[in-house]
């Protein structure tokens, strides 16, 4: 009995200059862009706009006020730029919130932090990702000082 090889599978890829699948909306059964996303915009604007508000929300992402929102209800999903940085700021908070208040988490993201040699955590977030900012909520948690 002869062997049959299985056909190569291709891939159709999008044409360059097209753009990425995060700043499409996907229409989903819904109608809502967001709904059904792994990562979960949505779920994650309203976790951040719940301890933060929208305003913080916009001001530590660098958005428009009325951004987080409109993820928030799935208007539209975050840009190349904020997926990212809404991700690893839900990250952050997610490990905030597990030694402090809602009350504190602003000021501790946008204040100067000795664990970060006076860097703020956002700004540390934005540039270098989570790793030394989690590091530094974790030295805080066990009671370290900088």
């Amino acid at each position: 009995m002869a062997a049959t090889q299985a056909s190569p599978v291709t891939e159709k890829t999008p044409p360059r200059g097209s753009r990425s699948r995060h700043t499409t909306p996907k229409e989903t059964t819904s109608g809502h862009p967001t709904k059904g996303l792994a990562w979960a915009p949505d779920e994650r604007a309203a976790r951040l706009v719940g301890v933060l508000g929208n305003k913080g929300v916009a001001q530590l992402l660098g958005v428009s006020e009325s951004q987080p929102s409109r993820w928030k209800t799935g208007e539209e999903v975050p840009n190349a730029r904020s997926a990212p940085l809404l991700v690893d700021l839900d990250h952050v908070v997610g490990r905030l919130l597990l030694i402090w208040d809602d009350s504190v988490v602003f000021d501790w993201l946008t204040g100067p932090n000795g664990f970060l040699d006076g860097a703020r955590p956002i700004d540390v977030i934005a540039t270098r990702g989570t790793n030394e900012v989690v590091e530094a909520v974790e030295a805080e948690a066990a009671g370290g000082y900088a």
